[in-house]
C-alpha cells in the first residue's frame, strides 16, 4: 500500500491510497479458490470447477467483494499509520479499479481534535444540600392521602360538583359521522380535572346520575386524528354513577393500604423518597456546574460532521414536538432561522463537552463493566413485556444501539470521577434555590427546570437528570447521543 497525504484543513484530512495490482489480484484469486469449494456447476464435480470458468462467471461480483474488503483493511491501516482517530466514518472515493491494475482511491476523514484535559484536582465546585423538614414530610403525606382518597356513591341523588367523579358511557360524532375510537363505557370522569378534552367535563358539572347529555366540544389541534382537528364533535353521554370523595384520613390504615406497617413507617418512607429526590437534583445541579465550567474553559475545534449529526437529531425532535403540538414557527417567539442558529450553537457545545468528557474518561481508564452494560440492556428489554427476546436480538445485531446505552452510563461514571477528584464543598440551601431556574445563571444549551420540577420533588420525585451525554470515542463510530433542550 502506498499512502500520500494530499490535504490538511483543520480537522479535515485527505489521503490518496494506492494498492498494487499484484495484491488485488492475489485477493481475487484467493476468493475464487474459496468459491471453488462451494460452487456447483453442471458437468463438474464439487470442488473441481476450473478457476478459469469461475473467473468468467463470477469475477465481477468477486471484484466487488474484494474492493470492499481491501478498502476497509487499507483505510484502517492508513489511519493507524498516520496516528489519527476519525470522528466519523471516512468518505471513500474510488479513482481507479480494474482487473490487473492498481486500486487507487481517495480517503477524506474528519479527525478528532487534540484535547487538553483539565487538572481535575484544581477544580472547585459546590454541592447544594437541602434539609428535609417535618412540614414537607407532612405535606407530602397529605398529598399522598389525597391521591389515594376513596370515592363512594352519593347517598341521595343531587347535582354533581367539582372534585367529584361521574362514571359515564359516551360516544361521539363529527358532522353526523361516528368518530373513530371516541367511545367508552364506565369511564371515570373527574370533574374539574380537565383531563378528557378541553371544555368537556365543565359542561357536566351539575349533572345527576341517570341523566343523558349532549356535549359539544372543539377537537384540539393535538387530537390524534388530523382529519378532525379543529372540528366540532358532539358527545352523547350517559351518567351511570355519581361518586363523591370520602373524608380524608391519615392513619395507619392509609399506610397499610400502601403496603407499609403503620403511619410512622409511611412518614419515614416519604422522608427517604424526598431526600433521594433532593440528592438527585443536587447532583444534577453539580453536574451542570461541571459542564458549564468546562464549556467556559474549553473552546477547541470540533468535527463539523459530528455537530451536523447532533443538530439534525435535535432539529428532528423539535419538528416532531411541534407537529404533535399542532404549532408552527409563526406561533413561536423566534423565527425558524433564529432557532436554527441557537440550536446549532447548542449542538456545538454538546459535541465539545461530549468529546472532553470522553477524553477525560479515556485518560483515566474510566470504563463501563460488561455486567453493568448487560444489565442496562436487560432493563431496556423489560420495557417491552412479551417482546424481551426480540429486543435482545436487536441489540445483538445492532452494535450502534449498544453504544447508545453505553454513552449515558459512561458519562455518569466520568462525571462521578470528576467530582471525586475535584474540591467539592457543601452549602445548605432552600428548596427553592435547589430548583431555581438555571437559565438565570447558566450558558446556552443546558437543560432548564421550572416550578413543576419543584412540585414533583415535593411529591417524592427522584429529581431531574441532565440530558447531556458523552460521546464514545472509538475508531470512527463515535456518536454524541445528546437530546434537545426541549426534552
Amino acid at each position: 500500500m502506498q499512502l500520500t497525504q494530499t490535504n490538511v484543513d483543520g480537522l479535515n484530512h485527505e489521503y490518496e491510497i494506492v494498492v498494487s495490482a499484484a495484491e488485488v489480484s492475489d485477493k481475487i484469486s484467493n476468493r475464487l479458490k474459496e468459491l471453488q469449494q462451494t460452487v456447483r456447476i453442471n458437468g463438474f464435480r464439487p470442488g473441481r470447477v476450473p478457476i478459469s470458468i469461475l473467473r468468467q462467471r463470477y469475477v465481477s461480483s468477486v471484484m466487488g467483494e474484494v474492493l470492499e474488503k481491501v478498502v476497509g483493511e487499507t483505510s484502517q491501516q492508513a489511519l493507524k499509520d498516520e496516528g489519527v482517530r476519525p470522528a466519523l466514518q471516512p468518505r471513500i472515493e474510488i479513482k481507479s479499479f480494474e482487473e490487473d491494475h492498481d486500486l487507487e482511491y481517495v480517503m477524506q476523514v474528519e479527525v478528532l481534535p487534540e484535547i487538553e484535559a483539565p487538572d481535575l484536582k484544581a477544580l472547585k465546585f459546590t454541592r447544594m444540600k437541602v434539609e428535609t423538614t417535618e412540614e414537607e414530610v407532612e405535606s407530602a403525606v397529605e398529598r399522598l392521602a389525597e391521591r389515594n382518597r376513596a370515592f363512594s356513591e352519593v347517598k341521595r341523588k343531587r347535582k354533581s360538583k367539582i372534585g367529584e367523579v361521574l362514571v359515564i358511557d359516551f360516544s361521539a360524532t363529527v358532522n353526523g359521522e361516528s368518530l373513530k375510537n371516541a367511545r367508552g363505557e364506565n369511564f371515570n370522569l373527574a370533574l374539574g380535572a380537565n383531563s378528557f378534552l378541553p371544555g368537556f367535563d365543565e359542561q357536566l358539572v351539575g349533572a345527576k346520575e341517570g341523566e343523558e347529555h349532549s356535549i359539544n366540544v372543539i377537537l384540539p389541534d393535538s387530537y390524534p386524528d388530523p382529519s378532525v382537528q379543529g372540528k366540532e364533535a358532539v358527545f352523547e353521554v350517559a351518567i351511570k354513577k355519581h361518586l363523591e370523595p370520602e373524608d380524608l384520613t391519615i392513619t395507619d390504615e392509609l399506610a397499610k393500604g400502601l403496603g407499609l406497617e403503620d403511619l410512622a413507617a409511611l412518614k419515614e418512607a416519604t422522608r427517604g423518597e424526598l431526600e433521594r429526590g433532593y440528592n438527585s437534583q443536587s447532583r444534577t445541579r453539580l453536574k451542570r456546574d461541571v459542564l458549564d465550567t468546562f464549556a467556559k474553559s474549553h473552546d477547541f475545534e470540533v468535527p463539523q460532521g459530528m455537530v451536523d449529526q447532533e443538530f439534525e437529531g435535535i432539529w428532528l425532535q423539535i419538528e416532531q414536538d411541534m407537529q404533535r403540538a399542532g404549532t408552527s414557527w409563526e406561533n413561536e417567539k423566534q423565527t425558524e432561522e433564529e432557532a436554527r442558529v441557537e440550536y446549532h450553537a447548542i449542538a456545538t457545545r454538546r459535541v465539545r463537552l461530549a468529546l472532553l468528557l470522553s477524553e477525560i474518561g479515556r485518560q483515566n481508564n474510566v470504563v463501563v463493566p460488561q455486567e453493568e452494560l448487560n444489565q442496562a440492556v436487560m432493563d431496556q428489554a423489560r420495557r417491552y413485556p412479551g417482546k424481551e427476546q426480540e429486543v435482545l436480538d436487536y441489540f445483538k445485531g445492532h452494535p450502534e444501539a449498544i453504544s447508545g446505552i453505553h454513552a449515558p452510563i459512561f458519562e455518569d461514571k466520568v462525571i462521578d470521577f470528576i467530582i471525586e477528584m475535584s474540591d467539592v464543598s457543601e452549602a445548605q440551601v432552600s428548596l427553592e434555590e435547589l430548583y431555581q431556574n438555571p437559565e438565570e445563571r447558566q450558558s446556552i444549551g443546558s437543560p432548564s427546570l421550572n416550578e413543576k420540577d419543584i412540585e414533583s420533588s415535593k411529591q417524592g420525585s427522584k429529581g431531574v437528570s441532565s440530558k447531556t451525554r458523552s460521546a464514545k470515542v472509538s475508531g470512527g463510530k463515535n456518536k454524541s447521543s445528546i437530546k434537545s433542550k426541549r426534552d
